[in-house]
């Protein structure tokens, strides 16, 4: 049986209409909670305290695990445009102020990458990324927060691996989506980023698909096998925390009572 102790297992806030419902649950089922959807960006003239105020009003009473998953909608930090790169790069730097506010322990961010086959746009892009967080990194260092990323449309780890090499930081980290290898990285399994990742794995969004749409469905309903997952992570050594990402309360129980199977104990 997979144990929690309110550290390695956690659901989306998305998993209900309001983060307080999420948190709500989440407490119910002894899951840390992961905070998606930062409200910041939708309203008009909303301010980070703003958003740190209703964050903070939503998730009174939640005594569990946080992590945040920063604004990722239209966000391109190394967009080739200079007022869209400039907006981006507010977009990170705000999603970092308020998981910081929140008590966030970790944030997600998206790379942005498309998967361009242009080898010159390919290197720009990944020359202004990492120019970036050189110096972003030192915000998550100061503070003792991870700073992760995570796989999108990328086809192979090798992208996030080069990030991770150059960027060199303990607190910035790897993070893998098992219904995003299934759905963009065609010809490579979930196992294969496992094994390559290694221990620079620190985080992981769990959801299953067919393939062909990113359903976000529980961990039953797909063509991922997570006990060939799972085994994999056991016998790697690795315990990244693990994000149920789901966006129904029934596939949270469902994927709940599919963990009860497996002998992995503290993962």
């Amino acid at each position: 049986m997979i144990k929690n102790n309110n550290k390695k297992l956690l659901i989306s806030s998305s998993v209900k209409k309001t983060i307080r419902e999420s948190a709500l649950l989440a407490q119910s089922l002894d899951y840390g909670l992961e905070i998606s959807r930062i409200p910041l960006y939708k309203t008009e003239g909303m301010t980070v305290q703003d958003t740190v105020d209703l964050l903070k009003e939503e998730l009174d009473g939640f005594k569990n695990r946080i992590t945040m998953h920063a604004m990722f909608s239209d966000v391109n930090i190394s967009s080739a445009d200079y007022e869209l790169k400039a907006i981006s790069q507010k977009r990170f730097i705000q999603s970092f102020e308020v998981g910081k506010a929140v008590g966030a322990d970790t944030i997600l961010f998206h790379t942005g990458y498309k998967g361009t086959k242009h080898n010159g746009s390919i290197y720009q892009f990944k020359k202004k990324f990492i120019e970036f967080w050189l110096d972003f990194i030192s915000d998550f260092e100061n503070s003792n927060i991870t700073a992760v990323v995570e796989n999108v449309f990328e086809t192979t780890p090798d992208f996030c691996l080069d990030l991770y090499e150059c960027i060199s930081s303990d607190n910035f980290k790897l993070a893998l989506d098992t219904g995003h290898v299934n759905l963009y990285a065609k010809g490579t399994k979930v196992t294969d980023w496992i094994r390559m990742y290694g221990s620079k794995l620190h985080h992981m969004h769990i959801h299953n698909n067919f393939g062909e749409n990113d359903d976000h469905s529980n961990l039953v309903n797909g063509t991922l096998d997570f006990r060939e997952i799972f085994d994999c992570l056991y016998e790697e050594g690795i315990t990244p925390s693990m994000v149920m990402e789901m966006y129904s309360e029934e596939d949270i129980l469902k994927s709940t009572d599919y963990l009860e199977y497996f002998p992995i104990e503290d993962i």
